[in-house]
């Protein structure tokens, strides 16, 4: 990979003083008082698309979509809309319950602790980490591991650097490339438990803590490829200003602007995971209007971090296997296309590798993960990075994961989820490796 490896350096304060240089925005934090987030049940067919329109005649944010006829959206809607979006939906014949009751209170609760501790030789794994905390910790693993390397893949638009780091043992006996597995998480900022899940499997390579004797084998056996955030600058203004903003930081590009909440600022951002040159449409998935949570950008690749993905996994791309795009939230395994309905050729494969994970899942701590295609499992989405990855790249086992959970916090999750999360995903990963292992003979 032709990127700037990062110098090794000995001591974790010096690396926290150094990645420390991007701080906290100085402003005023967004509070979520008295939000809440609505369970809709549509009932009806035709209900599907009077509460997508009544989605923009209130720039609602939906958390959530219905992934088959009988499934509900997760509205977040403010105290000033409430009252008039339930009426809206009685007289559709629609069934809404309040999910989430006060957004801020779940805020607080999933908040970084201050038992943290900070600029320590280790870093916890069961707490939500800073910028610089995380880029320090990659750094740590550097200097103290010959079987790593610390690249900067690229910047983001705010100059923050997007960093991936490899675990390699060298070649196979034959000297060629061995297999790769590559995962990232945080390109949707709002979503901390994907980024700490990066973490945790990255922790696992690293210092194998549970002194787990697969882990030597699967070093053996594969190269690894983990980048924790991918969109850090808007990573660091859900810890500074608004916990639920979902998009990169991406100036106004001077298009058309809704009276979206909070619209008006010069940082209103792109959603990089509806940005990737593969298919890309904004009017699928996605929007033209800068001001939406889904807007896809004035073109593909438009963004400094979907750039540097892109590049990224078209330069591993001729030994990589599998990629995985870490979110939040709703259990799910799902794999491409996103863009269409139609299967990709080899869907059984992606089903079968995709259901190995889930089982190992289900067999940790009793979660269940739904398994399928991103149209029929999610909805429909262009610029995605799972159908780059696969359409544009040529990766085989192409998936998004959408971590947990499915019931109490949505994006909001609590730190002592963390664990528990890193642990099911580990695991299903390790099951996918062991199935790779055994189909190509590894």
């Amino acid at each position: 990979m032709k990127y700037t490896v990062i110098m090794k350096t000995t001591l974790w304060i010096v690396c926290l003083a150094i990645v420390a240089v991007h701080g906290r925005p100085e402003s005023k934090e967004r509070r979520y008082d008295g939000h809440q987030v609505l369970k809709v049940f549509p009932n009806l067919l035709e209900n599907f698309k009077n509460i997508e329109a009544l989605g923009d005649k209130y720039n609602l944010d939906f958390w959530n979509h219905p992934k088959h006829q009988n499934g509900t959206y997760d509205i977040h809607v403010t105290p000033e809309e409430v009252t008039d979006v339930m009426a809206e939906l009685k007289q559709l014949g629609a069934n809404a319950n309040v999910w989430i009751n006060d957004i801020q209170s779940l805020i607080e609760e999933s908040r970084p602790s201050d038992r943290q501790k900070r600029a320590t030789s280790t870093m916890s794994m069961n707490h939500y980490h800073s910028y610089a905390e995380i880029n320090a910790f990659l750094n740590s693993i550097v200097a103290s591991n010959n079987n790593t390397h610390l690249y900067k893949l690229g910047s983001s638009g705010q100059g923050r650097s997007i960093n991936l780091i490899r675990f390699s043992t060298g070649t196979t006996s034959s000297g060629a490339h061995k297999k790769s597995i590559f995962m990232d998480g945080g390109i949707h900022a709002r979503e901390w438990i994907a980024p700490a899940v990066v973490l945790y499997m990255i922790d696992q390579l690293a210092n194998n803590p549970n002194s787990d004797p697969d882990i030597a084998n699967l070093m053996d056996k594969f190269d690894w490829y983990l980048v924790p955030l991918v969109n850090p600058d808007g990573y660091e203004y859900t810890r500074s200003s608004d916990r639920m903003w979902r998009k990169n930081m991406a100036s106004s590009y001077g298009t058309h602007h809704s009276s979206f909440r909070g619209c008006g600022s010069d940082e209103m951002g792109v959603d990089l995971n509806r940005n990737f040159a593969y298919h890309w449409n904004p009017a699928n998935g996605g929007s033209y209007d800068q001001c939406e949570e889904t807007y896809a950008g004035p073109h593909a690749l438009s963004e400094p971090e979907t750039q540097a993905m892109a590049h990224a996994l078209d330069s591993v791309s001729n030994h990589t296997l599998v990629y995985l795009n870490i979110h939040s939230y709703g259990q799910y395994w799902i794999y491409p296309w996103g863009y269409t309905s139609h299967l990709p050729a080899d869907a059984s494969d992606l089903d079968h590798l995709g259901r190995v994970a889930a089982s190992a899942i289900y067999h940790t701590h009793r979660h269940r993960y739904t398994v399928g295609e991103d149209t029929v499992v999610l909805y429909s989405a262009a610029g995605g990075a799972d159908d780059y990855a696969k359409g544009h790249s040529g990766i085989k086992y192409a998936y998004t994961v959408e971590l947990g959970d499915t019931g109490h916090y949505g994006f909001i999750l609590p730190e002592r989820y963390i664990q528990p999360s890193g642990q099911e995903i580990w695991a299903g990963v390790k099951a996918m490796a062991h199935e790779l292992i055994r189909e190509y003979s590894l």
